[in-house]
């Protein structure tokens, strides 16, 4: 089994929920702060965000559990980059409306050929994240394999032979026999 990430699951949460909450906070300062000034272009941002915040707060969530399956072992890793995938879609969704803002601000159709391959792009963004997602996790599979037929020849080398689940069977059977043998010993030692 191999582990794919080196941070647990518990950091993992508080880290992206820690990230997600100042981000409302700092939009929530913003809002405020924004009756002060009578800067149009700072309201048509805040704007932009509150329009948008939804989006965001999803797109962070399924991240987090995308992040969340990539951090276990592998069968249970396997649903990560669908997680990423769909993220990924939301992520350009989101990047196409920064365009069409952009747009809007500096008042020029400078993001207009991007709309004309919108359609293509969402597809082909989910695919690509899903099958690098699924051959990361091949190759990290094959990596621990490989150091896994690498560890055996090492042991072989070193004893002579090679450990099989039949020499753990053997052992874990006598421990127990062992084991039930002095605590028959004990209790006929009492009586």
């Amino acid at each position: 089994m191999t582990r794919s990430s080196y941070r647990s699951i518990p950091w993992i949460i508080l880290m992206r929920l820690f990230g997600l909450i100042i981000f409302l906070i700092l939009l929530y300062i913003a809002n405020h702060l924004a009756f002060f000034t009578e800067n149009p272009l700072n309201e048509q941002i805040i704007q932009f965000l509150n329009s948008t915040i939804w989006l965001i707060i999803v797109m962070s969530i399924i991240f987090l559990f995308g992040e969340l399956f990539n951090a276990l072992d592998f069968p249970f890793n396997l649903p990560a980059p669908l997680f990423n995938a769909s993220a990924s879609v939301l992520l350009v969704s989101f990047l196409y409306r920064t365009f069409a803002l952009i747009d809007i601000l500096i008042d020029e159709q400078i993001f207009l050929i991007f709309n004309r391959i919108e359609f293509l792009v969402y597809p082909l963004v989910f695919i690509i994240v899903l099958i690098g997602g699924y051959s990361a996790i091949l190759m990290k599979l094959s990596r621990t394999d490989e150091s896994r037929s690498i560890h055996d020849k090492e042991q072989k080398e070193r004893t002579g032979k090679m450990l099989t689940w039949e020499d753990v069977g053997d052992e874990f059977k006598q421990t127990l026999f062992d084991l039930l043998t002095l605590v028959r010993r004990s209790i006929h030692k009492t009586k």
